[in-house]
């Protein structure tokens, strides 16, 4: 006789029960569905199959049961058990899988490892390192071809001078309105190369990384050219250059900077030709300064305005004001920043603007400078900004130690 289980018994009890009401069919459908859970859940544990199928099929009735036995705190909820016997499957099928034990590399493969490793870092760090100097260092400027024209340049000079000297010399009563700017700044240069004696003096700065003082002086006893150049600040640069009146040579001394203006001249002793000089250091101790100025160099001579100062002891200054062109005019002044600053590569120039005062009678009286250029200096690429207010005396005795 075959075995009749619970439910089928709760089956055969409610087809008897023709006279139920519905409240009591609803009450008596949930008792069924809770027996049916407690058998289900009853072979899970045992079979130890997957639940989830069975929750499907009694989605609808979930619910129900669980609002029924939501105060029956041992009974656990079935979506715990159901994550219990998942985890429980998962580490069944893990122990069917068998672990293999890792092999261990010999000592030759780790080296072998190590060493590609570096070699592609050392690879890697110098195409980066190409890529950037190519790219973000590296000069625009193609100076090679344009320092072959300096002869050129330096030639033009001296056409802007000899149109200055015919000027004057054509008219008795001309004055610095009568000349554009370059000429007035040639006659000047040219006085001040032909005085008997003379004394510069600078003081200026140059912004970039950090902020750089600048002191130089220029001396002529009517024997020795001296020239001085002190910077202080990040860096601390100081050297005196001397030339005799021959013009033969050079001496130069490296110093040890003690304040913004003076030095201790105990250093490195070198000399040069003077030639030799002039291609290192952009000019020689007895010029004014490095740049080239000519018609060609400096924009709108012929419509720049020139200003007449009148001072109270009845003397007159002439003042105008120079844009020079980044190129042309630089041309021995970037030999100049690249010795000073100890640079790898020369500058590149932005603009350079000079405001030159001279007197009545073409002599100097200051040239104030301002320059925006570039420089490459600890693997950076930076903007500089300086500006350079340089004073000429001809009246002063001039006293310099031949060193």
């Amino acid at each position: 006789m075959a075995k009749i289980d619970n439910n089928s018994m709760a089956v055969l009890e409610a087809d008897k029960q023709t006279g139920m009401s519905e409240a009591g069919r609803l009450n008596f459908n949930r008792k069924y569905i809770k027996n049916k859970y407690l058998n289900i859940i009853e072979a899970n544990k045992k079979a130890r199959f997957d639940f989830l199928a069975i929750q499907k099929v009694c989605k609808s009735s979930e619910q129900d049961f669980f609002a029924e036995n939501q105060s029956d705190k041992s009974q656990q909820p079935i979506s715990d058990l159901t994550e219990q016997d998942k985890q429980k499957g998962k580490a069944k099928k893990g122990d069917k899988k068998e672990k293999k034990p890792k092999k261990k590399k010999s000592l030759k493969r780790r080296i072998l490892n190590k060493a590609i490793f570096a070699l592609c870092a050392i690879v890697t760090g110098v195409f980066l390192g190409s890529w950037y100097y190519a790219n973000v260092l590296s000069t625009n400027m193609d100076w090679n071809s344009y320092l072959l024209q300096l002869d050129e340049y330096e030639a033009k000079e001296e056409q802007t001078l000899n149109s200055a000297l015919a000027k004057i010399s054509n008219s008795q009563a001309a004055t610095p309105l009568d000349l554009t700017l370059a000429e007035n700044y040639q006659l000047a240069n040219y006085n001040f190369e032909n005085a008997s004696q003379y004394i510069i003096q600078g003081t200026g700065k140059v912004s970039t990384i950090t902020e750089q003082k600048i002191y130089s002086e220029k001396k002529y006893d009517g024997q020795t050219y001296q020239s001085i150049s002190i910077s202080s600040g990040l860096m601390k640069i100081a050297e005196i250059a001397q030339m005799n009146k021959t013009k033969t040579s050079v001496t130069t001394i490296k110093g040890q900077v003690t304040s913004d203006k003076t030095a201790d001249w105990n250093g490195e002793r070198n000399t040069y030709l003077a030639k030799d000089y002039k291609n290192l250091t952009g000019g020689l101790p007895n010029t004014s300064q490095n740049f080239i100025i000519a018609e060609q160099t400096v924009s709108n001579s012929l419509d720049g305005e020139i200003t007449l100062i009148e001072n109270e002891d009845g003397s007159k200054y002439y003042q105008f004001t120079m844009m020079l062109d980044p190129i042309y005019s630089v041309l021995n002044y970037i030999n100049q920043i690249k010795y000073t600053s100890s640079l790898s590569s020369y500058p590149e120039f932005s603009s350079i603007t000079q405001v030159v005062t001279i007197d009545e009678n073409w002599n100097f009286v200051s040239i104030s400078s301002t320059e925006i250029y570039s420089i490459v200096a600890y693997g950076m690429k930076n903007s500089c900004t300086g500006t350079l207010d340089n004073y000429f005396y001809f009246d002063q005795d001039v006293v310099i130690d031949v060193l």
